[in-house]
């Protein structure tokens, strides 16, 4: 007799085991009487006999309970199912089969369970994060690779295709998992495309960047994002000339035609109006700045020259019959014929480079001039406030327009890259269906287990507990 209660010391619980105790003899007594019988009526035959008679004559009672315990795991199943919802992802682009995103950095399914991909699907859900145990439900979130393919290195493969499956924690009471899950997928989808789709950090601007830059300062720094900008719209344009923002009406070429415009006359002019007046936030470190820029590119103009001369003289050595095209014989593999074919010598490469290098002499002489005349400028200039106060409304007025393009850039660039990009991304969320909620397969198991746990029961009642019925 087990005294539990005893053991710890506690009566009332002395009293419960003696009553359940009491209880489980009652309920097992007719199996242990129908053994009993059982191991006296065959008590000759062997182990493995008595234990498949045994389950012979109990076969009602074994499958009575083996359906309650079916009908209560498929209750179990179909209430659990209700909080669960998955979807197979697909990664649908080149780069995907080497482990990378579209922009060729590399790939991480992880973050679809991300603290920002979780917030901004709560925030989809109409939930406060703050209410919510954010690691918990992370951890509802598991992620499993469903095939793999791409690059192969030893056993190990690149997978293209994961199953997401979400169980709802108990703290999102009004939101079903099929819903949060939607969510998530839409969440991770719009990060995906924002960040690794394209790049976009050519559009990146920053006001605050221009504060107590100097006057003539303002206008190469705006050239430069600007020039930015025009390679991005060009390449953009070459891509699709046709494609036009719903919104605002507007296309790559229309924009890139802006921006133009903004360099030829907004910069143009303000420069023009800073290198009449001459004004500056600091003189003299201003004019110190410009003659470091002048003293390189000196240095620079003068290392152009010397090639230049080199190649040049080079050149010159030679005879002009040997500059010219030389015709050589070369056979057509095809025709397996013999025809002369025209080359160029060392001499014509020697002339380009010398062209090369005479182009680019040219233009930092043009900048040297600039700085120069500058510099005369910065000198001779008064700094009038009346001058001042109208470089800072041009530079104001500049700033505000240029930002408005960046952002009709950014707008139309993302509309473009969803229209683009559409099928680099899928989700496929499924409802399950009266059979896939019941978990037929798991029932299966579940009644072999029982069945079996029977046998090797009653096969242990006979094999170690046999020998007749005690008096």
């Amino acid at each position: 007799e087990f005294h539990a209660g005893r053991m710890l010391r506690f009566t009332g619980i002395d009293k419960l085991v003696r009553f359940l105790t009491g209880l489980l003899k009652k309920l097992f007594q007719p199996v242990t009487n129908r053994l009993n019988d059982i191991e006296k009526n065959y008590e000759d035959q062997s182990t493995l006999k008595k234990t498949m008679i045994g389950l012979f004559q109990m076969r009602v009672a074994i499958c009575v309970l083996v359906l309650l315990a079916l009908v209560c795991a498929a209750g179990f199943f179909m209430v659990k199912s209700d909080g669960e919802a998955s979807a197979i992802m697909s990664l649908n682009y080149e780069e995907s089969a080497k482990g990378l995103n579209p922009n060729a950095t590399r790939f991480n399914i992880y973050e679809l369970k991300s603290p920002e991909v979780v917030e901004k699907t709560l925030e989809y859900c109409g939930i406060d994060a703050s209410e919510v145990d954010m690691d918990k439900l992370i951890d509802s979130i598991s992620i499993t690779p469903t095939n793999s393919k791409g690059f192969k290195q030893d056993e190990y493969y690149i997978a293209t295709s994961y199953k997401i499956n979400v169980e709802k924690p108990s703290a999102l009471k009004d939101i079903s998992a099929h819903d949060f899950l939607k969510f998530l997928s839409k969440s991770y989808t719009e990060m995906f495309y924002a960040r690794y789709a394209e790049n976009r950090s050519v559009l990146d601007f920053d006001i605050k960047e221009f504060d107590g830059l100097e006057y003539l300062l303002v206008a190469d720094r705006l050239e430069l994002e600007a020039n930015q900008q025009s390679k991005y719209l060009n390449t953009r344009t070459k891509q699709s000339k046709s494609y036009t923002d719903e919104e605002s009406d507007a296309t790559f070429k229309s924009l890139s035609e802006q921006v133009e415009d903004f360099k030829n006359y907004d910069i143009e002019s303000y420069r023009s109006f800073i290198l009449q007046t001459g004004i500056a936030h600091d003189k003299a470190h201003h004019k110190r700045v410009l003659d470091y820029v002048n003293l390189i590119d000196n240095i620079n103009y003068s290392k152009d020259m010397a090639a230049y001369d080199v190649r040049y003289d080079g050149i010159a050595l030679y005879n002009e019959a040997m500059i010219s095209i030389v015709m050589i014989p070369t056979i057509d593999q095809e025709k397996k014929t013999y025809y002369m074919s025209k080359t160029k010598t060392g001499m014509d490469y020697m002339a380009s480079q010398a062209d090369a290098f005479l182009q680019t002499a040219q233009e930092t002489a043009k900048k040297i001039k600039i700085n120069s005349d500058a510099i005369a400028k910065v000198s001779a200039g008064q700094n009038l406030q009346s001058d001042t106060d109208k470089a800072d409304k041009m530079i104001a007025d500049m700033l505000v327009k240029f930002d408005g393009l960046g952002r009709q850039i950014e707008s139309i660039d993302k509309t473009y890259i969803k229209y683009k990009t559409k099928d680099y991304l899928t989700f496929q969320i499924n409802g399950m269906s009266l059979i896939q909620k019941l978990r037929p397969k798991q029932l299966g198991v579940l009644a072999v287990v029982i069945v079996g746990g029977i046998f090797a029961a009653i096969w242990i009642r006979f094999r170690y507990f046999g020998g007749g019925v005690k008096k």
